[in-house]
């Protein structure tokens, strides 16, 4: 008889989750070290896996993180031939929800406080969305529903039928212009840091709301800053901050700006959630890679080292 696969999870996994890796052996949390040498299988937050894990874990062919993002994973200590997988898709409906709830909010002015607010009228617009995988997808398919326009910019498509027009990333500068609202759902990777600069916000329309649920470091915090300055009439409202001092930080001058809303990173997760969802389908995810040899939201590791 073949030996059981063995997972290591950095947390503890939900009666559900645990009842999918039925017939697997599961160690949760901590490991000795002659347990983390054959398991195969690693479900983590990617901050909780140092180099040290890593270097231990002999047999380790799939790493499954809990959270949407995998840039805080310690790409350049990973085993050869490793395969990444996110979980991306376990995020998408209130990541999506809390994108339109940013972006209408912006829009309207709801976040001046005292002051008189100029509302911008969103439906039959054009609605840019830069990351087209399962939440940009289901940002650009709430747009549908108010009428809007939808170009995607994206390296790939989840659900392409979702957009009117669809352009590689190289394509952003050209087609900002055109936009009246942009949802940004960019992975962090060596091809997006800094990928909206103030050379690019410039391109926009004036009136133009622009949302960020991806990560901090896709817009430059000094570009972002002048062209808020320089351009009253535009607004900017964003989930995600940048990283100071190796965590992500929600201090930034922005604040001061009247034509600047955000929230601290709290998009992921609905009030009261346990995080059982995302740990559910990360175990799924899990299950059918070794089912089937093959899982969704793979991650091109060349991109993050």
């Amino acid at each position: 008889m073949a030996p059981r696969i063995a997972v290591f999870v950095t947390d503890t996994l939900p009666p559900r989750a645990k009842e999918i890796l039925t017939g697997y052996e599961v160690f949760e949390s901590q490991a000795d070290d002659q347990t983390l040498a054959r398991c195969q299988a690693l479900i983590c937050w990617p901050s909780r896996v140092k180099a040290d894990l890593l270097g231990k874990m002999k047999s380790l062919r799939i790493v499954q993180t809990m959270s949407a993002g995998v840039d805080g994973l310690d790409f350049a200590s990973l085993p050869p031939d490793v395969q990444v997988f996110s979980n991306a898709g376990a995020f998408t409906e209130s990541v999506a929800e809390h994108a339109w709830g940013l972006l209408l909010g912006a829009a309207k002015g709801v976040h001046l406080r005292n002051q008189k607010a100029t509302p911008r009228r969103l439906r039959a617009k054009t609605l840019m969305v830069l990351g087209a995988g399962s939440i940009g997808s289901e940002v650009a398919r709430l747009a549908k529903s108010i009428g809007m326009k939808t170009i995607g910019i994206s390296r790939s498509f989840r659900s392409p039928e979702l957009f009117d027009e669809r352009y590689p990333v190289s394509a952003l500068a050209e087609k900002i212009p055109e936009a009246d609202a942009v949802v940004m759902a960019l992975p962090l990777t060596k091809g997006t840091m800094g990928l909206m600069n103030y050379e690019v916000l410039s391109r926009s329309k004036e009136d133009v709301v622009i949302v960020n649920l991806g990560r901090g470091e896709s817009v430059t915090e000094e570009g972002l800053i002048r062209w808020l300055k320089e351009r009253p009439e535009s607004r900017f409202a964003t989930d995600v901050f940048w990283r100071k001092g190796g965590r992500e930080s929600f201090d930034t001058q922005a604040w001061d700006l009247p034509n600047f809303a955000g929230t601290l990173h709290v998009s992921g997760v609905p009030s009261g959630d346990d995080l059982s969802g995302p740990k559910v389908a990360a175990a799924w995810n899990v299950k059918r890679y070794f089912e089937s040899g093959s899982a969704l939201n793979h991650i091109e590791i060349g991109e993050y080292v």
